[in-house]
């Protein structure tokens, strides 16, 4: 009887888990809702300038032939409303703003300005070198509440170097690195800033000596590569000049060797394509196309960074197409009789200038840094550019002819905030009689919204234990 009970109840186990099978399977399926895109508001927009420059190599001296440190120095941040301490730099709630730099004495004596940008999670610096006589100054500002790690990648002659540097930021906070003190002896660098979180800013101070006199200090801010762009102005008509005594033949440094001959300019453009490219480069001036370097195409290696010199003595700008993404800046370098030396002493002043996309329609902003900046403006076809204000009011405009350079005229003043539309690449240029330089180049701070799409899913089956 017994045996008979739990026959039965198998056979009905049976009979059950046939029956469920069977309504699992005749269930009709589960419908599913469709994907749902939505637009995320960016945040606030909030940028970060480096400070002020610093000598790299320290005090060697606060008077005299030898000294180093400058004495009489002006630093003023342009455009926002307000700003706050980020570290070594300043901060600011606003979508762009720049620094200007005046030093007049030291080894690091000269102009510099730089565009201050929003913070950004992957950025390049094409500009400075580690060689003797030469420092590298890496600035990386973070100006969110929020910490950061960017991980530096370094390129040289010989393509990227296998070490890189990795640098925790905390929020309000910067850092900054001498990239001599991990990469000697490199003629050219270009430096890759990969950065998590927040994102950052990051800048690079440029200082040169030749032998004791100071040879040139200026900002590098962000590049871009791309397949066709261009250097939006080389040379800026700057002209060799010299101080009131060595223009008027006295030197009186304790030497009766009459005043040396002043240098004119020079240009180089730097290139570098990440993975290697084909490149033609072009010089345009007002008048249109150069003979230099027309038809003549160059091999760039991946990852190997190029200087070519430009000959040129007026105001130009460089075209770089090319079949793979490059990037690519140009170093103008003027030269001037120094202050204190000897009579064959030269001294200089330099600025680095980037090249700008120029294949489809955008809009750059810029901080207009002085009184006295000129505007180069390039296009690569016949334009009549305008250049607005903040209203969209017109502040200067120019009829450009198909591949060539012009100077604008604005009536924008210092600290206003001037925009251009269009394909074209453009950039500030500040000279001095006494033969200082200086540049800002612009950036797109248009207003984008973010998409984020929601896919429905079931969840997934969990396993118990």
């Amino acid at each position: 009887m017994i045996r008979r009970i739990v026959v039965s109840a198998g056979a009905l186990a049976v009979v059950t888990a046939s029956a469920a099978a069977t309504i699992i399977v005749a269930s009709p399926p589960l419908e599913m809702p469709t994907p749902m895109s939505f637009e995320i508001e960016p945040p606030a927009p909030v940028v970060a300038c480096p400070g002020g420059q610093t000598v790299p190599v320290g005090d060697v001296g606060t008077g005299g032939d030898l000294a180093s440190e400058p004495t009489v120095r002006t630093l003023d941040v342009w455009g926002p409303t307000s700003t706050r301490a980020v570290g070594l730099g300043l901060g600011a709630d606003d979508a762009i703003a720049v620094q200007t730099e005046r030093i007049a004495d030291g080894d690091i004596e000269g102009w510099a300005a730089l565009t201050c940008a929003q913070p950004s999670f992957d950025q390049w610096l094409v500009g400075g070198a580690t060689t003797l006589g030469s420092s590298t100054r890496l600035v990386l500002s973070n100006p969110s509440t929020a910490p950061t790690e960017v991980t530096v990648t370094i390129y040289g002659p010989l393509g990227a170097r296998e070490d890189q540097v990795l640098l925790p930021i905390a929020p309000g906070d910067s850092v900054q690195r001498l990239i001599e003190g991990v990469a000697t002896q490199m003629s050219a660098i270009v430096l890759r800033v990969e950065a998590t979180g927040p994102g950052v800013v990051a800048a690079l101070q440029d200082s040169r000596l030749e032998g004791f006199q100071p040879a040139g200090t200026t900002w590098v801010g962000a590049s871009a590569p791309a397949t066709d762009s261009a250097i939006p102005v080389v040379n800026a008509d700057a002209q060799a000049v010299r101080n009131d005594d060595a223009a008027s033949g006295n030197t009186d440094t304790g030497s009766a060797t009459p005043a040396v001959a002043i240098p004119g300019p020079a240009v180089t453009v730097r290139l570098m394509a990440p993975d290697g490219a084909r490149v033609e480069l072009s010089l345009v001036s007002p008048e249109g196309i150069e003979s230099w370097s027309v038809g003549q195409a160059i091999t760039l290696d991946p990852g190997v960074v190029t200087d070519i010199d430009v000959p040129t003595d007026r105001l130009g700008a460089i075209e770089v197409r090319s079949d793979e993404p490059v990037l690519a800046s140009a170093r103008t370098v003027v030269a001037r009789a120094p202050r204190e030396g000897l009579a064959a002493d030269v001294a200089y002043d330099h600025t680095w200038v980037p090249a700008m996309d120029v294949r489809t329609p955008t809009t750059l902003s810029a901080v207009v840094p002085s009184d006295g900046a000129r505007l180069a403006v390039y296009s690569p076809v016949a334009a009549q550019v305008e250049v607005l204000g903040d209203a969209d009011e017109v502040v200067g405009s120019a009829d450009i002819a198909a591949r060539t350079v012009q100077w604008v005229p604005i009536t924008a003043a210092q600290g206003a905030r001037i925009h251009i539309e269009g394909v074209s690449a453009w950039a500030f240029v500040m000279t001095s009689p006494d033969g200082y330089i200086a540049s800002a180049a612009p950036v797109d701070i248009s207003t984008t919204f973010l998409t984020a799409t929601v896919l429905p899913d079931t969840y997934p089956a969990s396993g118990g234990g």
